[in-house]
């Protein structure tokens, strides 16, 4: 009789529990009967109470282990795929943390995973603020700090309520989210802005709105990280942290949120691994591991009845204090239903089962804890559906409402701190004046800051962006505060945020050095804090500082918004930055007029495919190219090649030939091959790297070269200029094997200085890579940057050149041709530079070691045709481009522009392009060609020193080729093609 009372008390308890979160925290917007509830009820007890008698202990200890992976594409047989069903299959774990994925591939896998198991599986991630967090696509809320700033409850709602949605729509059952922590501590270095605020009134009234959200969108939720991380100045990630704080400080402050969290409902509590050095608890001992704080405090006193998660076990607060089994057991011992993430979880199972079979655990703690986790699978229908449908992921998944409401989120949580002189938003008068933003973040990071300054580009035509970071070396901080001082207005992005394992928000030493003295500079500046607010008491100097508590592209969007006028400035922060304002301060404006983008030129012409007669060419004049090309090949002028024939904008020829090489490269040339350029490095990277130095003021043409690089001394030395450089006038010798010595770059570059001259400069042309690799150098030194590193940002990246590059990494190889069979380096060379001393300077010199596509360099080569504009994008001034590419004659009889080649007599370029046509070749095979007059340009990209150099054949070949190019032109326009310079005549077929 007591059996029947014990089991039905503990069914009628089981029916009140999910009756009462069915009923209450899951209502829909129609009435159900309790009838209906009590049925629906009864049978996920029944499926609760089935299930667990139905599981083996190892079974039933399985479902307490949740593993991690990231929802990506993972094909059957693969050794990912592989772990993963065997996790579910063999081990019959619980569920699953997804750290990011894409949705249809999540969703796939899910499905998949959710067929080979057993029971149904609770996945779940890290959704602080929103799926965008983690999911392309999702949307990306401000973090918790700035949710709060806006004093808006209802936002934290919205926020939880569409997170709930697109999450149960991708298959995710459970958030690990609010973050319900007290940030008392501005050196919180992982809490910070995940935390609602400083007080607990303030995180209790956000964290409930977002857990209202949440269950109202079917979405479990998690309080965390109990019994609060919020008042410590340490990472738990890699120590173990700990806070100093008495049993009524912790009932007063951190405690407080916890238990409004779970009178909201809160299904799930995760653990942190910190210790309370003033509560009865064992010492060096985490609160994941304590029974005293997990069982004691949160099951007992707090009366908590839902999950316990540990927070993930790989933490080195944990992972490097104790070992695997004994971390788990003790966990369990403490009152954790599920561990997460443990770095060797079979083993930690196996741990588990051999203590209950010990009797070190009892399987009745096993079983309560499998009944919790049953219990809430059978809350979100699991039992009766474990699938979800792809197809509705469009109408779920970042929604242009959802979006609307996030933007609006991070808007209005702008907090303007200091405004001195009324700085925010920028004044109309600056708008054509030198704006000049310095990003600064602590590590290099890809992109940063683009969504903010897509926003100002086109608002200010004399913007000016550089970078800051730990790497930055010296002289290149000399370079931007160089070209600061010259700046109406200084625009300070610090993006200083939460990332685990680093141990702090703050920068190095020497990126605050750095601002310092850039906030010396007379010109007013507006720092703008992307992430941490508690970066203020070192900015004393600064006129504006704005808080935005995060670095995602919707929060970039919005400051810039708000230093542009565009919206209203009305967050309060709701944290004190010690010494400076209080929690609540915020300067609110509402401005009067905005800057707007200014009238901004029609794109640029891109190059597009398009057919020969819509660029002007007669298609049997193109099909007689064709024939040269391939009777090139049959007759070894190279092995291969690629030809791009382009002619107002208009590709009207582009196609590969021949083979990449010989024997094992034996293979068709595919039409997106990448060449080693040779000297063509000289005009696409290192000239190109001087227009830009020429266009901001940091180079002088006709400036001696020894200003730049002092030790470049000897006779004559002081008369070399830039110009002399260009345009291979200098005096230095063309060329030396400094490779055969086998001297280390720096060694070669003194060797370089040091090289007398062997003729007066001015008096002579005589084609020097000497010349080029020092300025190269010259660039280098200006920049602050290494010669690839600086084409990379300010060349190639602009201009969308994705396929040019110095060094080309392995996934690249399969598309580059080989070159030389190399009797210094006793190979064939392939994917790395051919030119030995560019070799020997580690692959990157500017003479030589870009390699680089023929659509690439069609991009590069309408850029200049269109005056240094590509589409909306403009890298160079049109006066620059024409200084550069127009004949200097700095030499009498001289072909030479600067850096680049014009046509004569024995032109590569053949006959008949115009006298304003400009170009270069590459000793391995490749040649370019741009002629302003007819906007033509023609890109011949081959590896005829394959596999000797010996092979001379392409320069009979090449002149011929370009006239017969031209000669395919259309006589229109006046423009007859047919009339050569030289009024040479047609030359035989002859090569």
């Amino acid at each position: 009789m007591r059996r029947f009372l014990r089991n039905h008390g503990i069914r009628l308890a089981f029916l009140f529990i999910v009756g009462s979160s069915l009923a209450l925290q899951w209502s829909c917007s129609h009435t159900e009967s309790v009838t209906k509830h009590s049925s629906e009820s009864m049978k996920a007890y029944d499926w609760v109470e089935s299930t667990l008698r139905q599981l083996s202990l190892k079974q039933k200890v399985g479902q307490m282990f949740f593993a991690a992976f990231s929802g990506d594409h993972f094909a059957l047989g693969t050794p990912e795929r592989q772990r993963l069903e065997s996790l579910v299959k063999e081990w019959q774990i619980g569920g699953f943390h997804i750290w990011r994925g894409e949705p249809y591939a999540f969703v796939h896998l899910a499905n998949a995973l959710q067929k080979l198991s057993r029971v149904p599986l609770l996945f779940e991630a890290d959704f602080e603020h929103g799926t965008g967090w983690r999911f392309p696509g999702g949307v990306d809320f401000p973090p918790a700090m700035a949710i709060s700033a806006t004093g808006d409850t209802t936002l934290a709602y919205e926020m939880g309520r569409i997170t709930g949605i697109e999450a149960r729509a991708m298959g995710i059952h459970l958030t690990f989210s609010p973050v319900v922590d007290v940030n008392s501590n501005p050196a919180n270095p992982i809490i910070n802005t995940r935390s609602f605020g400083e007080t607990p009134e303030q995180v209790e009234r956000f964290a409930t709105a977002f857990i209202r959200g949440a269950h109202a969108a079917h979405l479990l939720t998690t309080a965390k990280h109990f019994p609060g991380h919020g008042d410590t100045g340490m990472d738990s990630h890699l120590s173990l942290a700990t806070i100093d704080a008495d049993s009524a400080r912790l009932y007063d402050v951190e405690l407080r949120p916890f238990r409004a969290a779970i009178a909201a409902g809160t299904d799930a509590i995760m653990s942190a691994h910190i210790s309370l050095t003033r509560w009865p608890m064992p010492p060096y001992t985490p609160a994941t591991l304590s029974p005293e704080i997990l069982t004691g405090l949160l099951r007992k006193q707090l009366g908590f009845d839902g999950l316990i998660f540990t927070d993930a076990m790989g933490m080195y607060a944990v992972h490097k204090n104790f070992t695997e089994g004994y971390a788990t057991i003790a966990a369990i011992k403490a009152g954790a239903d599920i561990i997460l993430v443990s770095p060797k979880l079979p083993e930690a199972i196996e741990a588990v089962v051999a203590a209950v079979n010990r009797g070190d655990l009892s399987e009745a703690r096993i079983d309560a804890s499998v009944r919790r986790i049953l219990r809430a699978k059978a809350r979100l229908g699991l039992h009766r559906q474990r699938f979800v449908d792809a197809d509705r992921l469009p109408e779920r998944l970042g929604t242009s409402g959802a979006v609307e409401i996030a933007s609006r989120a991070a808007q209005k949580a702008m907090t303007l701190l200091r405004n001195r002189d009324d700085v925010v938003p920028i004044a109309v008068d600056l708008q054509q004046k030198t704006v000049h933003v310095v990003m600064a973040s602590r590590q290099p990071i890809v992109d940063l800051g683009r969504a903010f300054l897509d926003k100002l580009r086109p608002v200010f035509p004399h913007l000016q962006v550089d970078y800051l970071n730990d790497t930055v070396s010296s002289a290149c901080f000399e370079a931007v505060l160089e070209r600061a001082k010259s700046a109406d207005l200084l625009i300070l992005p610090l993006f200083a945020f939460v990332q685990a394992y680093r141990d702090g928000t703050e920068f190095s030493p020497e990126v605050w050095d750095m601002l310092d003295r850039l906030l010396d500079l007379p010109s007013p500046a507006i720092a703008i804090a992307f992430g941490s607010p508690y970066l203020l008491p070192r900015l004393e100097k600064v006129e504006a500082y704005l808080c935005t508590y995060g670095p995602t592209n919707i929060l970039q969007e919005a400051a810039a918004n708000a230093i542009l006028g565009r919206a209203p400035i009305t967050g309060r922060i709701p944290v004190s930055l010690p010494g400076s304002f209080r929690r609540g301060d915020g300067i609110q404006v509402q401005p009067q007029s905005a800057l707007k983008p200014l009238a901004a030129d029609a794109p640029a012409p891109r190059v597009r495919i398009g057919l020969p007669e819509e660029a002007g060419f007669k298609r049997q004049g193109l099909a007689g190219v064709d024939s040269m090309m391939q009777r090139a090949v049959r007759d070894s002028v190279f092995p291969g090649a690629v030809l791009l024939v382009a002619r107002n904008g208009v590709i009207a020829h582009f196609k590969a030939y021949g083979k990449m090489g010989y024997g094992k490269w034996d293979r068709p040339v595919p039409l997106n091959a990448i060449y080693d350029l040779a000297s063509l490095t000289k005009v696409i990277a290192t000239t190109t790297a001087a227009m830009l130095m020429v266009q901001s003021g940091q180079l002088d043409l006709d400036a001696a070269v020894q200003g730049y690089l002092p030790r470049f001394v000897g006779e004559n030395k002081g008369k070399v200029t830039v110009r002399h450089l260009l345009t291979h006038s200098s005096g230095l010798p063309p060329f030396k094997r400094y490779f055969l010595e086998n001297l280390p770059p720096g060694e070669i570059i003194e060797r370089i200085l040091k090289e007398p001259l062997e003729y007066e400069p001015g008096t002579e042309t005589r084609y020097s890579d000497l010349g080029i690799i020092l300025l190269g150098k010259m660039i280098e030194k200006l920049s602050g940057k290494p010669l690839d590193q600086f084409c990379r940002d300010r060349i190639f990246e602009p201009l969308g050149m994705t396929e040019t590059f110095f060094n080309p990494t392995a996934e690249f190889l399969d598309r580059i041709p080989p070159t030389e069979n190399d009797p210094w380096r006793g190979r064939i060379v392939h994917g790395v530079v051919h030119d030995e001393n560019a070799f020997a300077l580690g692959g990157v010199s500017g003479h030589a070691g870009l390699f680089s596509s023929a659509h690439d360099l069609a991009i590069f080569a309408q850029m200049l045709l269109n005056g240094g504009r590509y589409d909306e994008m403009r890298l160079l001034k049109k006066e620059i481009v024409d200084a550069f590419t127009r004949r200097q004659e700095l030499v009498p009889g001289s072909t030479r522009a600067l850096g680049w080649d014009t046509p004569g007599p024995n032109s590569s370029g053949g006959h008949y392009l115009s006298r304003r046509a400009f170009g270069h070749t590459g000793f391995t095979g490749t040649s370019i060609w741009i002629d302003p007059e007819r906007k033509l340009f023609v890109i011949l990209l081959s590896n005829r020193v394959h596999p000797t150099r010996k092979n001379r054949k392409l320069y009979r070949f090449r002149p011929q080729l370009h006239d017969a190019i031209l000669r395919a032109l259309q006589h229109k326009g006046g423009t007859d093609a047919g009339q050569s310079r030289s009024q040479s005549p047609e030359f035989p077929l002859d090569f």
